[in-house]
């Protein structure tokens, strides 16, 4: 295995999950997507399967080519009595959205009408595909694609149909979205490329590169190649000198048959690290061990020494031949020449691992990549579970309380007469009728009702 370059062109490859679910459903044609992206087949299937984008990828296909044949379109309708459903072009979308319980067909209506009510219909279903894109992605810029503001509008529609007729190579696939055209080749090449753009058009910029970049092939295939060569495996991780949701990502991005013979994920952990690593099983299959560390002195950590021991009892005792560590301490050269039959591959991060420690793996023949590489816009579950328990924890300590005892001291505190049933009243009424609310400046409070 050859140790990768640390320049990104060499280790990365970019995404296309966002930029494909934009083509398919701007209408491009089926045959093209899968055929020039055949490791994306899962997306498509997922695609296809959704009924709200099969309805929007059809809208958007019958406003696509009333607009590529404004002039032949009006002509059939007007002169020669044919309508879409009986114009070759349309045939097929018009059934598909008959199936999807649309009807758009209307008798004497003129192209504009048909775009007019066309646009009407992508506005109002629009949002239904929201959750096919990641909640990093800004929803309005996208939206902003396949909405046209007045889109009822015979002008607006006259000057967008002039546009995309006049500029159709500078639309993706030659499918209409609603842009400023500009030169810029196949927009939807990729995640980076779409996203560069698609913020520039808004005034805006995209940056967070590591959502979109994934490790190379050539990456995933030595680690894969590391897993098959040995008979067991295990991935011993320094919570310390690790990132919690980047060795998530880790996890999603690589193949999960692949990855299934790992036996266990060792997790040395520290009291002072961030609660995320109790999260990780949360997205793999692999069992996890979760060994929490304890300080005999507050300023001393003995993470170091539990993993030393602790995979050299793997080795000898358990009988594990390999082991892919995650840190990007340079203390652990020494827990890895001091086990030349056991096999390693180490997990780095860039700015925690200096030259030497890289220099030493590489004249000791072992593999190092880094974590860094792996795409971090895939790990919505692994971050969802943290932030609902960081929430739920948080509220739980400051609105436990016991509503029978607290109504009970009321009414002992203020020292009034009170019936059984006036107490009921007073409980559902004003206990159980209190509600929560946050007003313009984040601030929580209790509302009672009046």
């Amino acid at each position: 295995m050859d140790n990768e370059n640390d320049n990104s062109i060499y280790y990365q490859s970019v995404q296309k999950n966002v930029s494909l679910t934009v083509a398919y459903l701007i209408g491009t044609k089926m045959e093209l997507l899968v055929n020039y992206n055949p490791g994306y087949t899962e997306l498509f299937e997922k695609l296809e399967k959704d009924r709200s984008a099969l309805t929007i990828r059809t809208l958007c296909n019958v406003r696509t080519n009333l607009m590529l044949n404004f002039s032949n379109t009006e002509r059939s309708i007007v002169f020669d009595l044919v309508n879409l459903d009986r114009q070759e072009i349309y045939k097929e979308d018009i059934k598909t959205l008959q199936r999807l319980d649309i009807s758009i067909v209307k008798a004497n209506y003129r192209v504009t009408r048909y775009i007019a009510d066309l646009n009407i219909l992508i506005a109002q279903r629009i949002s239904e595909v929201k959750d096919l894109f990641p909640e990093w992605v800004k929803w309005d810029y996208i939206k902003n694609l396949f909405v046209i503001p007045k889109g009822n509008s015979d002008d607006v529609i006259k000057v967008e149909t002039n546009k995309f007729s006049h500029n159709r190579n500078s639309y993706p696939f030659t499918r209409y979205i609603h842009w400023n055209p500009q030169e810029l080749g196949n927009i939807l090449l990729n995640d980076e490329r779409f996203l560069k753009i698609l913020y520039k058009q808004n005034s805006d910029e995209f940056y967070d590169i590591s959502k979109v970049k994934d490790a190379s092939e050539s990456v995933k295939t030595n680690i894969y190649d590391f897993i098959r060569k040995n008979e067991s495996t295990v991935i011993v991780v320094d919570c310390e000198n690790s990132d919690a949701y980047k060795l998530a990502s880790v996890l999603t991005q690589l193949d999960r048959d692949e990855i299934s013979h790992i036996k266990k994920i060792m997790l040395y952990d520290d009291v002072h690290t961030t609660r995320a690593w109790s999260f990780l099983q949360k997205i793999t299959a692999i069992p996890v061990e979760y060994i929490l560390v304890d300080r005999i002195k507050d300023n001393k950590s003995l993470v170091d020494m539990k993993i030393c021991a602790g995979v050299s009892a793997s080795f000898y005792r358990d009988g594990i031949s390999s082991f892919i560590l995650c840190s990007s301490d340079s203390d652990f050269w020494g827990l890895i020449s001091s086990l030349p039959l056991a096999n390693f591959i180490v997990m780095i991060e860039y700015s925690k691992c200096g030259p030497d420690i890289k220099n030493a793996l590489i004249e000791n023949g072992t593999y190092y990549c880094s974590i860094d590489d792996f795409c971090t816009g895939n790990i919505k579950t692994f971050k969802s579970a943290i932030l609902h328990n960081e929430l739920e924890s948080r509220m739980k300590s400051l609105l436990e309380v016991d509503t029978r005892k607290l109504t009970d001291d009321i009414f002992t505190t203020l020292r009034m007469d009170i019936s059984e049933a006036e107490k009921q009243h007073f409980y559902k009424k004003y206990i159980q009728g209190m509600t929560l609310s946050i007003d313009k400046d984040g601030i929580m409070r209790i509302k009672i009702p009046d």
